[in-house]
């Protein structure tokens, strides 16, 4: 922590001594207010290839004097050296999606050297391909970005979401109101965990209107705050609200003592913010009671394609999520082999006069 905000930065595990350029590119990025969390992510990506290099026995600046068959060859490796595991303890491999995003993660450390440090080589693999994508309000553009060909093939996509009937299980199941809440407002919002966790119940909340308004905040006590330096209002339900005031009501002394809608209830820390962790933790125990894992990201998941099949655009959907690109949007939704047969059936019940089957017959 630093003035209250939480920093990151890589070290040498040999000398203990700050690597600079990538402890540089770190602060960078926090510069960009993006997450934590994602900042906490980018290091992590940065060192397992930092690691491979010393295993390699090079530099980077060596890396970028390669000619481009071997360029290309080092990376290739290397995406076969995060598939192995190598990079980590874990006894579950990852998944090629998930090295794929770390290698991008490195490209984008690796052009923002070249763009900081003046002649230091060239990424040679990295060849211009026009992409396609919607902007926030739906205005679809092209252009040109940089890319790898080596790759490996993606992991087919599968949306993860909750079905309702287990999230009415899983409410039924919660020991308190404010777990309720908790559950209630992820799934009717789609906010994410650390939007939610860091809602001031005074400023952020129109009880008349049902509106949460999600702000960046960088000093919250519980280290929570919203994605890419983000504001946008999300709604929530009549019945949802019914219990929110309960659980006020059930805790207001405690609740005197704070800002923060959510806190730890019992113990030595009781009327603090509520962290993440301790969310997870409940969720672990609602697990353990029902059999029916959940996280925040899943009930993002359900939001959204409750939504779909409500009728919402996909900008609307978007708009909600707090989604930069409407392609992450398309990520989060599933689409059953039931709902595309119904969908089938209804068009061709709807249009028997396309089709003369007397005349064709």
């Amino acid at each position: 922590m630093n003035k209250g905000k939480e920093v990151f930065w890589i070290s040498n595990a040999d000398t203990l001594m700050l690597e600079p350029l990538p402890s540089k590119y770190l602060k960078h990025k926090s510069n960009e207010h993006l997450s934590p969390n994602t900042v906490k992510a980018i290091a992590y990506a940065i060192s397992y290839y930092l690691m491979y290099l010393d295993e390699e026995n090079l530099t980077v600046s060596e890396m970028f004097e390669m000619p481009y068959s071997i360029q290309f060859e080092h990376f290739s490796d290397y995406l076969e050296w995060l598939k192995s595991g190598r990079h980590c303890d874990r006894a579950q491999l990852p998944n090629n999606n998930t090295c794929n995003t770390y290698l991008a993660v490195v490209f984008r450390y690796l052009q923002f050297l070249q763009m900081d440090q003046a002649g230091n080589g060239d990424l040679k693999v990295l060849t211009e391909k026009e992409a396609s994508y919607v902007n926030d309000v739906g205005v679809r553009f092209k252009r040109m970005v940089m890319h790898f060909n080596g790759y490996l093939p993606p992991n087919e996509h599968r949306s993860r979401e909750i079905v309702g009937d287990n999230l009415a299980i899983l409410l039924d199941a919660c020991a308190c109101l404010r777990d309720k809440v908790l559950l209630m407002l992820l799934a009717e919002t789609g906010m994410r965990i650390g939007e939610l966790l860091g809602v001031n119940y005074v400023r952020d909340i129109d009880y008349e209107k049902r509106i949460i308004r999600v702000e960046m905040r960088e000093d919250n006590q519980n280290h929570a705050r919203a994605k890419n330096a983000e504001y946008r209002d999300t709604y929530f339900s009549k019945e949802t609200l019914e219990i929110l005031q309960s659980y006020l009501s059930e805790n207001a002394e405690l609740l005197s003592r704070t800002e923060y809608l959510f806190i730890v209830l019992h113990g030595r820390t009781a009327g603090n913010a509520m962290s993440v962790n301790a969310v997870y933790s409940v969720l672990k125990l609602l697990e353990k009671n029902t059999g029916i894992k959940t996280t925040p990201h899943m009930l993002r998941h359900y939001f959204a394609n409750e939504r779909r099949k409500a009728g919402w655009a996909m900008l609307e959907i978007s708009t909600a999520l707090g989604h930069r690109s409407i392609r992450t949007t398309e990520e989060y939704l599933s689409v059953a082999e039931e709902e595309l047969e119904a969908a089938a059936e209804k068009y061709y019940e709807e249009n028997e006069a396309l089709y003369d089957i007397r005349k064709l017959l």
